[in-house]
């Protein structure tokens, strides 16, 4: 198993881009997977499909945590995990909530700096 560098880690903690894994099944879970993934892209953060490495997390389905999903989803659950990127169930919100703060606060902080003032103050 390769090893993860400190810069690779650093990178991928630096990323707006949520891996979704599988493809949910169960009423619940369709409804929790498009929650999240309008909420990642409300809060700047992106949701993709392919693995390309400098990933904040991946959110998977029961199935791909269980490792019943296809052999594609598994791979990728694995190159994810070789990468040191966390990687957690579509239901367990709480957790994404924590991994992607750090990305979420940055991005507020661009969108909201001092130049992000759009009217005349106390006019």
């Amino acid at each position: 198993m390769p090893t993860v560098s400190r810069i690779e880690v650093a990178r991928a903690r630096r990323s707006r881009l949520v891996l979704f894994v599988g493809n949910p099944t169960s009423y619940r879970e369709v409804t929790e997977w498009a929650k999240l993934r309008q909420w990642v892209t409300a809060h700047g953060l992106k949701p993709i499909r392919e693995f390309n490495g400098d990933v904040l997390c991946v959110v998977a389905t029961v199935d791909v945590m269980d490792g019943v999903g296809s052999a594609k989803d598994f791979a990728m659950m694995q190159r994810a995990r070789v990468a040191g990127v966390p990687c957690v169930g579509v239901h367990e919100t709480g957790r994404i909530w924590e991994l992607t703060a750090r990305a979420r606060a940055r991005i507020d902080q661009v969108v909201d700096g001092p130049l992000a003032r759009t009217r005349h103050e106390g006019a």
